[in-house]
């Protein structure tokens, strides 16, 4: 059995083409006939039953208002990737094929590199008492952890600098220190992400590529996942400089500490988003009371978006960085025009009383 066909049973078995639809942003998602057919509408279209897909171990689907048919991997190549002919379907195909399995968590299809650290199912006999743990652990305010991968997965991504981000200004010492590498496959550069530990908790990739929809849709993704939620991207770098500065930057993307290292600000820590999440609120409180916070979200969010972010944070003194002079364009982080932008931003920070 071809992995194709191995993945679309997987998909039928774990009830998740509704999951799949979702990730690719259609609306409208409904199930028919009795569970036997999803229908939804495109993306960027007006009819809601547009796309169908059979509930059954092969999948098949059809965009009705495109004229596509075939399985669930024609729709993604569709939708992505604006496959239409046979040839181009099958010129798709494999990045369909990747992006799915990315977005499931089925890494061990992808290629041979996905293997190097996939274990082998074993029964799991006490499933259920797992589950009822997980639930309990919620219920008491215990999070999840991340599992530890072994550094072994980084071999095969190299430690490899990549030559655009030394033109945009990251110097190959930069670089070199947070772990850039190549996955030629995916066409990303890639980082490796660590816990407040040090220990290897998945790889996120920068696509590099040429394909205008992955660039505009999937520029950053995981390439082994993790839970970023529960974790401050760079915060074991950075740890024993905010014990020392009694200060913690915070920020939206890795990239950002990057710089930020790179001129000296050596306590900063990135959410890998835009918005907090209730553990990483709980991380930083317990990083002590007499930790001073700036927090220096990307041009995009305005003054009462900082704020209310902010105030979550209660019993602690916080700073927030805002642009009110338009030193950035459109959606810059702090660091994208210079140091020069940056530290103007830095030294006119305002303190948050709310």
């Amino acid at each position: 059995m071809s992995d194709l066909q191995t993945i679309r049973e997987r998909i039928y078995k774990e009830e998740k083409i509704q999951d799949v639809l979702e990730a690719l942003g259609c609306w409208g998602i409904s199930a028919e006939q009795g569970g036997k057919l999803f229908v939804a509408g495109l993306p960027d279209g007006d009819n809601e039953r547009s796309v169908q897909v059979k509930n059954t171990p092969s999948l098949t689907s059809n965009i009705r208002s495109k004229g596509i048919s075939g399985s669930i991997f024609d729709v993604i190549s569709y939708i992505l990737y604006e496959a239409k002919s046979e040839d181009d379907k099958k010129a798709c195909l494999s990045k369909s094929k990747f992006w799915l399995c990315n977005k499931l968590n089925y890494l061990e299809y992808i290629d041979g590199f996905y293997k190097l650290t996939k274990e082998k199912e074993k029964p799991q006999p006490n499933r259920w008492l797992h589950k009822l743990q997980k639930n309990r652990n919620k219920e008491d305010g215990i999070t999840d952890e991340n599992e530890i991968l072994p550094e072994s997965v980084l071999d095969q991504y190299g430690n490899i600098p990549y030559l655009g981000w030394y033109n945009e200004g990251l110097s190959l010492r930069t670089q070199k220190l947070f772990g850039v590498g190549i996955d030629v496959r995916s066409e990303r550069v890639t980082f490796p992400v660590h816990n407040k530990s040090g220990q290897l908790i998945g790889v996120k990739g920068r696509y590099i590529g040429n394909d205008p929809v992955v660039n505009n849709k999937y520029k950053y993704l995981y390439i082994q996942p993790c839970n970023k939620s529960i974790e401050f991207y760079n915060l074991h770098r950075a740890l024993p400089h905010i014990k020392r500065l009694k200060e913690a930057i915070v920020v939206e993307g890795g990239k950002t500490t990057w710089y930020l290292t790179q001129w000296g600000f050596k306590n900063c820590i990135s959410i890998e988003g835009d918005s907090m999440s209730d553990e990483q609120i709980r991380i930083l409180k317990n990083l002590g009371i007499g930790i001073k916070f700036v927090f220096a979200y990307d041009k995009d969010k305005d003054a009462k978006f900082i704020v209310n972010e902010v105030s979550r944070l209660t019993g602690r003194l916080r700073y927030g960085i805002y642009d009110k002079d338009n030193l950035l364009s459109d959606k810059d982080s702090p660091t994208d025009k210079g140091y020069d932008v940056w530290t103007s931003l830095y030294e006119n920070k305002f303190k948050i009383n709310r």
